[in-house]
C-alpha cells in the first residue's frame, strides 16, 4: 500500500513557521503556505494570489528545459493546463531541507506526482497500462525569490532524472481526487479539480 499525503506539502512549512520568529520571513512563510495550499487543493485564486504581478517560472527537468511561463497570463495558463488541467495538482511534496532569508525560501526535497497512463504515454514514457494511474517521484530543489511586499516572483527548480520513478498504482489506493480528474478527462463524469 502507498503512503501519500497531499498535506504533507505544506507541513513542513506549517512547522517552519512555527519556529520562526523574524518578522518578515514569516511573512515570505504564509505566503508559501498559501502557495503551497492552493497548489493541492486545486485552487488557482490561492495560488494565483500568493504571486507578484509579473512573475517568472524557470525550471529544468529531465535533463532539459522545463515550460517557462513569465507573466501573470502564461503563469495562469500554465496552471490551469500543465497542473490543474493535468491533474498534477494530485501531490505530495515533503521538504526536507526549507532555508529563509530576506529574499528567498530555498525547499528541496521529494515531490510525487500522480500521472495518467494516457498522458505519459503520450509523452513517450513507457508505461504498460494507457488507463492506469502511476505515481512519479523525484528529487527537487526549488529557489522561491520574494519581492519587497513579501510576494513570490516566482519558482527556479531543478529535478535529478537519476532520482526519478514511475510506480504503477493500484486502483484501490489511487486518491479521489485524481479519479476525479481521470473521469473528467476521459468523459466518465465530473471532476472535482477546477481552474
Amino acid at each position: 500500500m502507498i503512503d501519500f499525503d497531499a498535506r504533507r506539502t505544506y507541513r513542513g512549512i506549517e512547522e517552519k513557521l512555527a519556529a520562526t520568529t523574524n518578522p518578515r520571513h514569516r511573512a515570505m512563510l504564509r505566503m508559501l503556505l498559501q502557495h503551497s495550499k492552493g497548489e493541492v487543493e486545486g485552487d488557482l485564486d490561492a495560488v494565483l494570489g500568493s504571486l507578484a504581478p509579473h512573475p517568472v517560472y524557470k525550471g529544468v527537468r529531465n535533463g532539459g528545459a522545463a515550460p517557462q511561463p513569465e507573466g501573470m497570463d502564461q503563469v495562469r495558463d500554465f496552471y490551469v493546463r500543465e497542473i490543474f488541467g493535468a491533474g498534477r495538482h494530485v501531490l505530495e511534496s515533503v521538504k526536507d531541507r526549507i532555508v529563509v532569508d530576506d529574499h528567498t525560501i530555498v525547499t528541496e526535497g521529494t515531490i510525487r506526482v500522480f500521472q495518467w497512463g494516457r498522458d505519459l504515454a503520450q509523452a513517450g514514457a513507457p508505461v504498460d497500462d494507457d488507463e492506469a494511474a502511476y505515481l512519479l517521484s523525484a528529487r527537487v530543489l526549488i529557489v522561491w525569490p520574494f519581492d519587497a511586499e513579501g510576494r513570490i516572483i516566482g519558482e527556479e527548480s531543478w529535478s535529478e532524472p537519476a532520482t526519478m520513478a514511475l510506480e504503477k498504482v493500484p486502483d484501490a489506493e489511487v486518491p479521489e481526487t485524481f479519479k476525479a480528474y481521470i473521469r473528467r478527462r476521459s468523459g466518465t463524469g465530473s471532476g472535482t479539480a477546477t481552474a
